[in-house]
């Protein structure tokens, strides 16, 4: 088997492999159009019929860890062809690929996966969790909005409004993606009469953008309801005014469905819970992973002052897999160095990626956490491992 990064002239081929393997259809046109410097993609091949048997795409961001811009590594369009699976095609273009990132600059990588066990075998572990939420239109009763609702059609310049409520967003939030102007592309395109694709942007009274969501509608079983794509607001304000928005179309749908950060303050946005007026339920969005264990520690934010000894286990990226000496003060690294000394704990490379992005704190973690071994309990670990605030939006 061979493993290496795919030359622009098999891009159409690696679009064919994924549409085959996952039996969707392609346009064949727009996937022989070549990638743009931000798209890697990694190929496994048959060594004897030189035939690409697996591949994934890495997509390149830029997201907030702890006050940072941070490079990430989006990894999509993981496939192999059904005749070549089992054959390690894609283990070996991880293999590849991780050593390859670690070297190029990236702090992360994050992934949507269809099996949380095989990708932790590559280093990844659950990270974003999202709150689903289904509001019962007939039962909800939003507090007064004063501001207004417009809707974004063909010629309405809606897409500051809605870059404005992302920033907010996009300053909260660990792993949320930092969007370039480049990414508001669909705010060029409404046209809601034919694609019957719905966004509304909420204003306060003074101009302010409050809050945006883009829903369709959907016939589903527990009713016609309208189901968000796209849910962000600034504020109580913000999330008042779309609640009135939805309020304004109960005669016609049962529910209104949405995703929220998982964070248990959000419960108290709603006015009512009983009577199924409002339900939910938490949800892992994603696996998270350290490409660069140091550049991170570097970057991270602690609590008060202190330093610890972490022993980083990380079979996959070398650099990573060694002994990190700490020293913080006022919440920021003063020196993250090679340590020789015994470390305060050990964890692998899949519980530090979770714990220092923020998904529990050291306490929840030392009780349930699989790779977690914390050799001296009074070191300041919990001053490093804390819950933080945890989001992403964007798929890939």
């Amino acid at each position: 088997m061979i493993v290496r990064k795919i030359k622009p002239e098999e891009v159409l081929r690696a679009n064919e492999l994924f549409a085959i393997a996952f039996e969707q259809p392609m346009d064949r046109e727009a996937a022989a159009k070549p990638d743009n410097e931000d798209v890697h993609r990694w190929a496994a091949f048959d060594e004897g019929s030189g035939e690409m048997m697996s591949n994934f795409v890495i997509n390149d961001y830029d997201v907030r860890f702890d006050g940072h811009a941070c490079k990430m590594g989006g990894i999509g369009g993981v496939a192999t062809l059904p005749q070549y699976r089992r054959r390690g095609g894609i283990r070996g273009c991880f293999q590849e690929a991780l050593p390859d990132m670690y070297a190029s600059g990236y702090d992360l990588s994050y992934l949507y996966p269809f099996s949380t066990a095989y990708y932790r075998k590559f280093g990844y572990e659950c990270g974003v969790r999202k709150f689903f939420i289904a509001v019962r239109l007939n039962l909800l009763a939003p507090p007064e909005f004063n501001g207004t609702l417009r809707l974004a059609e063909a010629g309405t310049p809606m897409t500051e409004a809605i870059r404005a409520v992302d920033a907010c967003w996009e300053g909260k939030y660990n792993m949320m993606v930092q969007h370039r102007p480049e990414d508001y592309k669909w705010t060029k395109e409404f046209d809601p009469a034919v694609k019957q694709g719905f966004t509304y942007v909420c204003f306060a009274q003074d101009g302010t953008p409050k809050g945006y969501t883009t829903f369709t509608k959907a016939d589903e079983k527990d009713g016609r309801n309208l189901v968000c794509s796209r849910f962000a607001f600034v504020d109580r304000e913000g999330f008042a005014g779309l609640m009135n928005l939805f309020k304004s179309l109960a005669a016609d749908h049962a529910l209104v469905k949405f995703a929220l950060p998982a964070s248990e303050a959000m419960q108290y946005l709603f006015p009512e819970w009983s009577m199924d007026a409002a339900s939910g339920f938490l949800h892992p969005a994603g696996m998270v992973r350290v490409v660069n264990v140091e550049s991170v520690l570097q970057k991270a934010a602690y609590i008060g002052d202190g330093a610890v000894v972490l022993a980083v286990r990380d079979p996959q990226i070398p650099e990573n897999d060694r002994a990190f000496a700490v020293r913080f003060a006022q919440g920021k690294a003063v020196s993250v160095e090679a340590a020789s000394e015994e470390a305060d704990a050990v964890l692998t490379i899949q519980a530090f990626s979770a714990l220092i992005t923020g998904v529990c704190d050291l306490q929840e973690a030392a009780l349930w956490m699989d790779g977690l071994e914390v050799r001296r309990p009074e070191a300041p670990l919990a001053q490093v491992f804390y819950r933080k605030p945890m989001m992403i939006v964007d798929y890939f």
